[in-house]
């Protein structure tokens, strides 16, 4: 009787010992696919996740654009467009008192190069660099006013 009772205790050995390396290997191999609720590392349902995350893309206001009507109009209404001066009829062809007459220039030229502010001749003209300034006979443009007509040459002297 001892002798089964070895050979028993040896069959429930091994089959213990198969057992428990079973049992190990299927631990082993499955990994841990953690809890998505309480999960620090993949914290979405099992997916990794980037631990450095982009901080979100904030996009500056763009500076409002020079307005023909609102900014440039104005000014050559005051100061260029003015009888005995830049109108329909005046010696030069130039008439600035609207945006198709301006856009079409006179017996110079093109009142400006869309894209080239300060090559322009209006903004030559009005800054002095290239005689006559303008206005003749009044005060000068400031500069804020000069540099409205070169942003707004350069940002593509839109009629609006």
């Amino acid at each position: 009787m001892r002798l089964e009772s070895n050979r028993l205790y040896s069959v429930i050995f091994t089959i213990f010992s198969i057992s428990l390396l079973l049992t190990a290997g299927f631990i082993t191999g499955c990994g841990d696919e953690g809890d998505p609720v309480t999960d620090t590392v993949t914290g979405n349902g099992g997916e990794p996740t980037d631990p450095v995350v982009d901080p979100p893309v904030v996009e500056e206001p763009a500076e409002p654009k020079v307005s023909f009507k609102d900014d440039i109009s104005p000014i050559l209404a005051e100061s260029c467009a003015t009888p005995g001066c830049h109108v329909a009829g005046h010696f030069t062809n130039l008439d600035l008192s609207t945006y198709d007459t301006f856009k079409k220039g006179g017996q110079g030229g093109a009142a400006f190069v869309v894209g080239d502010g300060k090559g322009s001749l209006v903004v030559k003209r009005i800054d002095g660099s290239q005689p006559p300034q303008m206005p003749p006979g009044g005060p000068p443009l400031d500069g804020e006013q000069i540099q409205l007509f070169i942003d707004w040459i350069n940002e593509g002297a839109e009629n609006n």
